[in-house]
């Protein structure tokens, strides 16, 4: 009988402490005997640890059954990225750490896939060399130094772009060169890899390179990281070494390359709207996007919820939110309310019932078109967050809260407020539902505690017709919004990802 003993990670400070999700992970894939390793940035490592950026592991093809069985249960779930950040071999899996709220991306390569930006045309196959080489540090395994220093430099050459170069010729831009984080890396690597180490891992796993060039990459980190000649240089001989490694031909990938720089130049960037670098790192839930609604009555912390998992999901997921309340209207919407308001005013009140009237229509359609988008996006793969949701069940004073008004309000004395009426219900009726509602529970006194300046009957009957509700035929969770805020967004969170 094997006994596995579990990786213990050292202290680190606060600010980059692991999380309870990440220490366990290692602990698992090691449990497990998952052949695996952080193949890239380790001197980063305590930063992806802590959840601030990804963790990017490298397992074995033998060994990815295991691997997902293993984040499966720590609650890891499979993600998509843009199809344009698609490669073979390269997955992405997202946990939430519930203790501090973080989402953990998981990049996983099955393949060695780097290279330029937006063509990653490269293969490298030492994958097995990587992985079985690998070292315990800090609780992760992570390649030796020697096979991590040929393949940064690898990559840094291949990334190494024209404008870069043109940068550095000219001395122009702040940025140019060597990019700082991969600079960062070469020279802490190149302080501890042992030269004859070195030579002898590009001889065995990547025979066409010469060993001069990783050599020379790592002197100029060191002396001068900003010169162009040399760098167009040693990037014109690792291509010609590394041709047999490429995915497609020169030819192909550059015109890939040149087309996604194209999209991204202005004026066509005004047209072919390009992913931003930010756009670009989310993703979509593998199993289709989510629309979501959070109701509550005044005083529950509807906004503050939505905004609180905006930014918590936008670090890695495609997320938006969409208003539903009446307080947004369109141009449209708007005109008509400014226009019932003054004949009202002036005394002319059937004529203001009826524009107040298509005023309510006008929200019913403004409703309608932000819940078709929600809709629409989420097939897209969004998780899409709406505040407030007219729920037919919920009834205030005769009407339902974020719905049909024109019967309640206005009556329907008249052809003109019963055809207007009948329209804004039947309007109501097509709104699409949201897949999910989160319901912020709150007692009508403290609803009230929480709004006193505001209409205190309204507040009260909103609270209390959100109380009475029967929820039956509804997928929904309810929470209870009585408590610290923290706790409320906590379990939210895990509702949330429980969901997705």
């Amino acid at each position: 009988m094997t006994t596995t003993v579990p990786v213990t990670v050292p202290a680190t400070p606060d600010a980059l402490a692991p999380l309870e999700l990440t220490r366990e992970l290692m602990n698992r894939l090691e449990e497990a005997r998952v052949g695996y390793c952080h193949w890239k940035s380790t001197t980063s490592i305590a930063v992806a640890m802590a959840g601030r950026t990804d963790l990017d592991i490298l397992v074995l093809d033998e060994d990815a059954a295991r691997f997902d069985a293993a984040v499966a249960t720590l609650g890891f779930k499979a993600f998509r990225s843009h199809e344009s950040r698609q490669f073979p071999g390269v997955r992405d899996f997202l946990g939430h750490d519930a203790e501090s709220g973080r989402l953990v991306h998981l990049h996983v390569y099955q393949r060695l896939i780097l290279g330029e930006r937006y063509v990653k045309n490269h293969h490298l196959p030492i994958e097995r060399a990587m992985v079985q080489g690998s070292e315990l540090r800090d609780g992760v395994r992570v390649p030796s130094p020697e096979v991590e220093a040929l393949v940064l430099s690898i990559r840094t050459l291949l990334k190494y772009r024209d404008v870069d170069a043109l940068r550095d010729l000219t001395g122009l831009g702040r940025r140019g060169g060597i990019e700082p984080g991969s600079l960062r890396e070469l020279l802490d690597l190149g302080a501890r890899v042992d030269p004859e180490a070195l030579r002898a891992a590009i001889d065995e796993h990547v025979p066409d390179l010469p060993p001069a060039l990783v050599f020379d990459l790592l002197e100029l980190a060191r002396s001068d990281p900003r010169n162009a000649r040399r760098l167009i240089g040693m990037r014109r001989s690792l291509r010609r070494a590394m041709r047999r490694y490429q995915r497609r031909s020169a030819a192909a990938a550059w015109l890939t390359y040149a087309q996604a720089r194209l999209i991204r130049t202005w004026p066509i960037s005004l047209v072919a709207r390009p992913l931003s670098r930010r756009a670009g790192r989310r993703k979509s839930p593998a199993k289709g996007g989510l629309s979501l609604a959070v109701v509550g009555p005044d005083g529950a912390g509807k906004s503050t919820v939505i905004a609180a998992l905006d930014e918590w999901l936008a670090w890695r997921v495609n997320t938006t939110h969409v208003y539903l309340g009446s307080a947004q209207p369109s141009p449209q919407t708007r005109a008509l309310k400014l226009a019932a308001k003054a004949l009202r005013t002036m005394g002319a009140r059937r004529a203001g019932s009826v524009l107040m009237a298509l005023r309510h229509v006008g929200d019913a359609r403004d409703r309608r078109t932000r819940a078709e988008h929600a809709r629409r996006l989420a097939s897209r793969g969004y998780v899409v967050l709406m505040d407030r949701f007219p729920l037919p069940g919920v009834l205030e004073d005769g009407r339902t809260i974020d719905g049909p008004r024109i019967r309640a309000q206005l009556g329907t004395k008249g052809w003109a407020l019963r055809r207007l009426a009948a329209l804004e219900e039947s309007i109501y009726r097509d709104i699409p539902g949201p897949h999910h509602v989160v319901v912020l529970r709150l007692a009508p006194e403290v609803a009230l505690a929480r709004k006193a300046s505001r209409d205190p009957a309204s507040i009260s009957s909103k609270a209390r017709a959100l109380s009475e509700m029967s929820w039956d035929g509804i997928d929904m969770t309810e929470i209870d919004a009585e408590q610290p805020l923290p706790d409320v967004l906590r379990q939210v969170r895990t509702a949330v990802w429980g969901l997705l």
